[in-house]
């Protein structure tokens, strides 16, 4: 993952608390440039001033499949095996689930996929690293602490203490911390979900979504996300939005980000479908579907559920 960042300091992060928390952590730790957002649906908003194309940054909490694009998520991406080896062979992609081989097919492998954030598989592998990761969890931010927001990416709490999953949550902590070489973020972590029970993590999510959701952020969705960040008059940065980076930078004692004035959309088509075999064949050789060439894609359910595959035509 490091080596990705190295040789491409540009990085476009989502709009989520995972995106941000992410973006503000690759920003202070490894010098990364945001230089533009996606609301990980139909819209990437890039800088124009620092990066060319939607091409020329690496994606973060996002899989963009094609091999000239790092990007560095923990999405289920791989069909099934032979998928996975095609794709763990791309040196630009990262993602738990390709370091800890998990695909759509079967199910059995779907069910115990890795089911937290983004920003929990990089602080992992920075304290790997050597990179000590220096935030007070327990800081206080309002009636939450700063591990609440951590651990709200990805509902990354709730499925590690109340949730059918919590079988697979503690395999896959035991996972980052073997993978952050026993690190002190990753650790306390932990150390902070066992001291919780279901009651506590319910009034924990329910102050968390009222947080963020309330004046002066407006998120548009509990897990702190915005489906579109700008003025439409004027085409700058909505100023709650501005709000909310700034908001979970001071949280973390962390530089904030650096924003520009404005930024350019790219809007694509997003669709939701279940993939024929035909289909199957020419994502793993093209990385496309009826001949277009996908932007991005997940499978975001299992193979007998509808609506399985989630993709984005730009």
């Amino acid at each position: 993952m490091i080596n990705i960042l190295q040789n491409n300091n540009k990085i476009i992060i989502n709009t989520d608390i995972d995106g941000v928390l992410s973006g503000l952590i690759l920003q202070n730790y490894l010098g990364s440039e945001i230089v533009g957002f996606s609301n990980s649906d139909n819209t990437v908003w890039i800088d124009k001033s620092k990066t060319n194309t939607i091409y020329d940054a690496v994606y973060i909490d996002m899989y963009v499949p094609r091999s000239t694009v790092g990007c560095v998520d923990q999405h289920i991406v791989c069909v099934n095996a032979e998928h996975h080896a095609r794709l763990i062979k791309n040196s630009l992609k990262s993602n738990p689930n390709l370091d800890n081989p998990r695909y759509h097919l079967p199910n059995q492998s779907y069910y115990v996929k890795y089911p937290f954030g983004t920003i929990h598989y990089i602080i992992a592998k920075l304290e790997g690293a050597g990179i000590k990761i220096n935030l007070n969890g327990n800081s206080p931010v309002g009636n939450l602490t700063l591990f609440d927001l951590i651990l709200r990416a990805d509902d990354a709490m709730k499925t590690s203490v109340d949730s059918p999953y919590v079988a697979n949550a503690k395999d896959w902590w035991q996972w980052l911390k073997r993978n952050s070489n026993n690190g002190s973020m990753v650790t306390s972590l932990i150390g902070y979900l066992e001291g919780l029970n279901s009651n506590k993590v319910l009034s924990i999510k329910t102050q968390t979504t009222k947080l963020l959701t309330s004046e002066p952020f407006f998120c548009t969705s509990p897990d702190g996300g915005f489906k579109s960040i700008l003025n439409n008059s004027t085409g700058d940065l909505n100023q709650n939005v501005l709000e909310y980076l700034n908001f979970i930078a001071d949280s973390c004692g962390l530089n904030r980000i650096k924003v520009s004035k404005s930024y350019a959309p790219n809007v694509g088509n997003v669709n939701r479908t279940m993939l024929n075999n035909d289909q199957i064949h020419e994502l793993i050789d093209n990385n496309s579907i009826q001949g277009q060439e996908i932007f991005s894609y997940a499978f975001v359910r299992s193979s007998n559920r509808d609506s399985n595959f989630s993709y984005t035509i730009m």
